[in-house]
C-alpha cells in the first residue's frame, strides 16, 4: 500500500534543512552539529522554523499532501509567507546538491502540475 503522508514527513524532514542552507548563506550562521538546528539558526530563522513546521502541522492535506506553492489555501501570514520564498528561492537550487532525488521530484511534479493547470484553463 502506498504510504498517503509520505510528502508530509519529506516535507516536515526538508523545511529545516532549507531554512539552515539560506541561514548559513545569508545570516552567516556558525557551522555545528546539523542534528541540534536550533543551535545552528539565528534567532529570526529560528522562529521561521518554528512557525513552517508548526504550520505544517496543522496542515488539512497531511494525506496526499502536495507541496504549499501548489495548495489553494495559504496558510502563512504575510510576513513568513515572504520569508519562505526567500528561503526557497535561495535553497530551492541549492539542494541538486544536498538532496538531489528530492529536488529532480520536486521539478517532475512541479512540471506535472503546470500541464494540469493548462489543461484545466483550456478547458
Amino acid at each position: 500500500m502506498k504510504d498517503e503522508f509520505k510528502h508530509w514527513r519529506d516535507e516536515k524532514k526538508l523545511i529545516p534543512v532549507m531554512i539552515l542552507k539560506y541561514c548559513r548563506g545569508n545570516h552567516k550562521a556558525k557551522r555545528k552539529e546539523e542534528k541540534v538546528l536550533k543551535k545552528c539558526l539565528c534567532s529570526e530563522c529560528t522562529k521561521l522554523n518554528e512557525y513552517a513546521l508548526f504550520r505544517l502541522e496543522k496542515c488539512p492535506f497531511k494525506k496526499n499532501k502536495g507541496f504549499c506553492s501548489f495548495c489553494k489555501i495559504h496558510c502563512y501570514i504575510p510576513e513568513y509567507k515572504t520569508k519562505i520564498k526567500d528561503v526557497m528561492r535561495y535553497a530551492g537550487p541549492r539542494m541538486l546538491f544536498s538532496h538531489p532525488i528530492f529536488s529532480i521530484s520536486h521539478v517532475v511534479q512541479m512540471i506535472k502540475y503546470k500541464k494540469k493547470m493548462k489543461k484545466a484553463q483550456k478547458k
